[in-house]
């Protein structure tokens, strides 16, 4: 015990003053770090529209799909309605009721938007992992992998198998139109009443 007094007064001393902090410490599930879920936009942004990257809202969605794999079916059912190929497509992904209810969701023009989005692409950005473009008329923001991005995203690809094989359903192009309508008019409906049905 000598010793550890010795050691806080000589840390004192120097002008620093040790603080310990007893209380438990909140767990976070790796699902909210930023830096899971930051590597899995790069899955995203690496598996589709990779030469014209992808605006917010298309990445907020198909995020959301991946969280919650409870509406990958009937996404797919939607996306692909009218298709001979739909049943292939539904036997080759991992059906399971995980749905994530998540305080950070939020309802933005209808497209379930996790408030930490901006912290995410902030994070990729400062590290060189994805670009910024827009139009001539400087709208229309997109967001594209950069060159280091795409080596990221090689790497990364084996770390995050049932995300990969859920966008490789969808080839290198997912309509974006048709993927923000279902979104917006199908699932989110059904989501938000999942949240209101629950005692906060």
């Amino acid at each position: 015990m000598e010793i550890v007094k010795h050691l806080i007064n000589s840390i004192t001393q120097k002008g620093l003053e040790p603080s310990i902090n007893l209380d438990r410490p909140n767990y976070v599930q790796p699902e909210d770090r930023i830096q899971f879920r930051a590597m899995r936009l790069i899955i995203i942004l690496g598996k589709l529209n990779t030469d014209n990257g992808l605006s917010k809202e298309i990445i907020s969605c198909v995020d959301f799909l991946l969280r919650n794999e409870h509406f990958q079916t009937k996404f797919i059912l939607e996306y692909y309605a009218g298709k001979k190929n739909v049943l292939n497509k539904l036997n080759t992904i991992e059906k399971t009721n995980q749905i994530e209810i998540d305080f950070n969701i939020v309802q933005y023009k209808s497209v379930p938007w996790d408030l930490r989005f901006n912290d995410m692409l902030m994070y990729l950005f400062i590290r060189d992992l994805i670009d910024y473009k827009v139009d001539k008329d400087n709208k229309n923001t997109r967001i594209k992998l950069s060159d280091q991005g795409i080596k990221s995203f090689n790497l990364l690809e084996s770390i995050f198998p049932s995300e990969v094989n859920f966008l490789s359903l969808f080839g290198k192009r997912m309509d974006t139109n048709k993927t923000i309508k279902i979104i917006t008019e199908i699932i989110p409906n059904s989501y938000w009443k999942q949240n209101a049905e629950i005692d906060y």
